[in-house]
């Protein structure tokens, strides 16, 4: 009997929750060629071959922030990978942000800047226990003792009654506030998309609704046009080039990632807290983190971590978080919202701002994200370890935990450069490296989710 950790996710359902960021559709969510092409280049499982819509899975149920996590999980970083691959990853994830920031000014006759309502923000992370605020601290000094010189006091910490003074949160022990940057995701990926389709419309087709079943190796003596049979819901395609960036699902089509990829149902919410609540969304967003903790009656998990950023325009605050058993959470349908973190959520703004009453509920859904066993992302060549093939041209991108935006680009121009033989070894973590080393060690036995799913599969099987 497989655990949660282990179960196939399969291939995203058909009839998933709707967001509020996806209201209304772009032009290209349901685009396609009339006639799949059976050979290409480069075959993109996850944003060039989509199951659903364009840009309809994670990357349009987030919370819409661009932040790295780095900071808050500084600590956990050296402990799990030692100091110099801490600093490599936290300094890949704060350039990141500004790669994301490049990508959408290289096309400055565009729209797309103000469609997506990219900005820079205040970061507030608050901590609604003395604990988290300490562990903090203890990250924040880590940070400013390891990083370059450039990237110390990006954070300053703020005592409970400072935060209340400055920022109007109540129930806290305390917060930091930095640099961040809040976005519309789904208009800003599908708007990168629409305008890459423009501009190189002879030799990049992106095809909606064509979920993918299967990879596999073409015959012998068969590969001319190309090493790989890609199954879609559409006929084969035969392609040179494999690229994984099916994130919470990868491991439908590689199943020896099962229990080191995995899925996570996240909630999200847009609400409405009225006029008489002050509008901040073109300069802050927020994170309100405490420590985890699971109730032994209900074997409900309380949230670690609640997010949210405000629509600069309606004052909405999009916000998301769970309070659920965690069995629930490793799952891959979002057709469906985590009913107790649903109940909750609501709870959370009158509990830590000031407001003159409950928020209405504009929208409310779910997305699935990727979680890897030891909380960083995987990118690279795929090792016959993983694939059962030999290792020459399939490649992953995939396990953001929950950062997607603070990974993605970054990531996936990594990938690309991979695929087209150069090299990265000058910008690239080594630590984020798909490896049969990292196969073997962290991603079979870190514990740096224990607090979500318990320790290793190995080790806890038995309790999940």
């Amino acid at each position: 009997m497989p655990t949660p950790l282990e179960r196939d996710p399969g291939v995203p359902v058909s009839d998933p929750t709707i967001p509020f960021w996806q209201l209304p559709s772009h032009p290209l969510a349901r685009t396609s060629s009339g006639r799949l092409r059976t050979s290409t280049d480069v075959v993109i499982i996850g944003s060039v071959l989509e199951a659903r819509g364009l840009a309809s899975g994670a990357t349009s149920r987030n919370g819409g922030h661009i932040v790295s996590p780095s900071v808050g999980d500084f600590a956990e970083l050296v402990e799990s990978f030692g100091v110099k691959s801490a600093v490599e990853i936290a300094d890949f994830t704060l350039k990141n942000i500004e790669m994301t920031f490049d990508a959408v000014a290289e096309f400055p006759e565009s729209t797309l800047a103000r469609d997506s309502k990219i900005r820079r923000t205040t970061k507030v992370l608050a901590y609604t226990d003395q604990e988290a605020f300490e562990n903090a601290q203890h990250s924040l000094r880590l940070w400013n003792r390891h990083m370059p010189v450039n990237r110390n006091d990006l954070f300053k910490m703020m005592s409970s009654d400072e935060a209340k003074a400055k920022l109007g949160l109540k129930h806290v022990a305390g917060a930091s506030v930095g640099p961040g940057a809040a976005v519309w995701p789904y208009r800003l990926w599908s708007g990168l998309w629409s305008l890459l389709l423009e501009k190189h419309h002879d030799r990049l087709a992106i095809e909606t609704f064509t979920p993918v079943h299967a990879v596999s190796e073409a015959p012998s003596g068969e590969d001319r046009l190309g090493r790989y049979v890609v199954k879609t819901s559409r006929g084969k395609i035969r392609a040179s080039h494999v690229v994984y960036c099916t994130n919470g699902f990868t491991s439908h089509l590689l199943p020896s990632l099962r229990g080191k990829l995995f899925p996570f149902r996240g909630t999200m919410s847009a609400q409405d807290l009225g006029a008489s609540f002050p509008n901040h969304g073109a300069d802050r967003s927020w994170s309100l983190l405490s420590t985890p903790h699971v109730d032994e009656k209900s074997g409900v998990r309380s949230a670690s971590l609640y997010y949210l950023t405000q629509d600069t325009d309606t004052g909405y605050m999009m916000l998301g978080g769970e309070y659920e058993k965690p069995e629930d959470l490793v799952c891959s349908d979002d057709s469906k919202v985590n009913t107790r973190s649903a109940e909750e959520i609501v709870k959370v703004l009158p509990r830590h701002f000031e407001t003159s009453g409950p928020p209405r509920v504009k929208s409310l859904w779910s997305g699935i994200m990727g979680f890897s066993r030891d909380g960083i992302p995987m990118i690279g060549r795929l090792p016959e370890e993983v694939t059962g093939r030999r290792e020459e041209s399939e490649w992953i991108a995939a396990g953001f935990n929950g950062y997607g935006t603070g990974y993605c680009y970054s990531c996936g121009l990594a990938i690309a450069q991979m695929l087209l033989g150069k090299d990265v070894s000058g910008w690239v973590p080594p630590a984020l490296m798909i490896t049969k080393e990292r196969l073997q060690g962290s991603l079979s036995t870190s514990p740096f989710w224990d607090g979500l799913v318990g320790s290793s599969v190995e080790t806890r099987r038995s309790k999940l």
